[in-house]
């Protein structure tokens, strides 16, 4: 079908979790915006991804209420209703391609028939992950990036979008967040999230504190990043124990303040997990460890460079999963083996360039 100048047409995106997979579509929808801005553009996604929406004016947001409202089979029939009376959906991309998602624009063509519904899926190269997985003779491929999977939906759609594999987007708008001055000694500040979802993707926690007391001897002021709980309950503890220098944010920050703490770091330390994804999006460099994961299938932070990946190399079993949910099949998670030294050098390797950068640019 033949686009125009987007007057008057409308899309649909739907992407329902998980928060490193949505702040991945991020760099997509600025595109998006940015080569269509008279296209009407609705997002579907859960109510959290509200803070991240926001950044984008002509952009609508519907909440999907998964353990409320849009819960089971009745709540994704609601949910169809709920678009179409705001208005929604033009054409569908489903950028999720789950049972959830394939409910919704069933029913959507359902509420809409006789009319129809022009839909689009992502395809996740379910096919080439189980290669790269797989126990035994791994085909080690690179992955297409999931940033460019979302892509092709709007080009299979007739919106072609180019998206510039760089870092930032984040646009900080009136959103204030200051960060300590640096203390005596102290000359490059950095961030760590330790945490991921799945075990396989977290490097063990008392080598993430060691790492902390070297860059912290390294004259770097820490921020330390994880969700509320026992994650914020360990953080906190670390704060105490390494003294001052070392800030647990995300006490009392929203999601829009985290982007834009991240974004005044030099850099970053993550698993292969959401902070990654946010750091990326907020311009900041991010050292990542992988595990059980591998950056071959195409979940590295969008921009990110490969000097700044931490893994080994050397364990045939390596990639053993997608999202780092599988036992480890040798029982010891030997890929997370790795020195801190080795981690605590990358990052100041890192955050040494991005201080040096901006200095060149100053």
């Amino acid at each position: 079908m033949r686009r125009g100048d987007g007057a008057g047409e409308r899309i649909t995106l739907i992407r329902l979790s998980a928060l490193g997979d949505v702040v991945m579509l991020l760099p997509v929808l600025r595109a998006l915006t940015d080569r269509y801005p008279q296209l009407h553009i609705t997002l579907v996604s859960q109510p959290f991804v509200a803070a991240l929406a926001g950044q984008f004016p002509r952009v609508h947001f519907v909440g999907a209420a998964l353990r409320g409202r849009h819960r089971g089979l009745g709540g994704m029939w609601r949910l169809a209703g709920d678009l179409l009376k705001a208005g929604a959906p033009g054409v569908v991309a489903d950028m999720h391609s789950v049972l959830r998602t394939w409910l919704l624009t069933f029913f959507l063509r359902l509420r809409r028939w006789p009319h129809g519904l022009w839909c689009a899926r992502i395809d996740k190269g379910r096919a080439g992950k189980r290669e790269l997985t797989r126990a035994e003779n791994k085909r080690m491929v690179q992955q297409a990036h999931s940033v460019e999977r979302y892509a092709e939906v709007l080009r299979r759609l007739g919106y072609p979008v180019e998206v510039p594999c760089q870092l930032g987007g984040f646009a900080a708008g009136s959103h204030v967040v200051s960060v300590p001055p640096l203390g005596e000694g102290e000359s490059l500040r950095v961030g760590m999230a330790p945490f991921a979802k799945h075990g396989g993707k977290i490097y063990p926690l008392e080598r993430s504190y060691a790492v902390a007391q070297m860059l912290r001897s390294r004259g770097c002021q820490l921020f330390l990043f994880g969700s509320r709980g026992a994650e914020a309950d360990v953080l906190s503890r670390w704060a105490q124990e390494l003294g001052s220098g070392v800030v647990v944010p995300q006490l009392g920050l929203d999601l829009s303040g985290e982007l834009m703490l991240m974004h005044q770091l030099d850099a970053m330390l993550s698993m292969d997990s959401a902070n990654m994804h946010l750091a990326s999006w907020a311009g900041v460099e991010v050292v990542s460890v992988w595990g059980a994961t591998h950056p071959l299938a195409g979940f590295l932070g969008w921009g990110q460079r490969p000097d700044a990946v931490v893994q080994r190399d050397d364990l045939p079993c390596r990639p053993c999963s997608v999202f780092g949910n599988r036992p480890c099949a040798r029982g010891d998670f030997a890929c997370m083996d790795i020195a801190p030294s080795v981690v605590a050098e990358r990052v100041m390797m890192v955050a040494r360039r991005k201080r040096r950068i901006s200095e060149e640019v100053r």
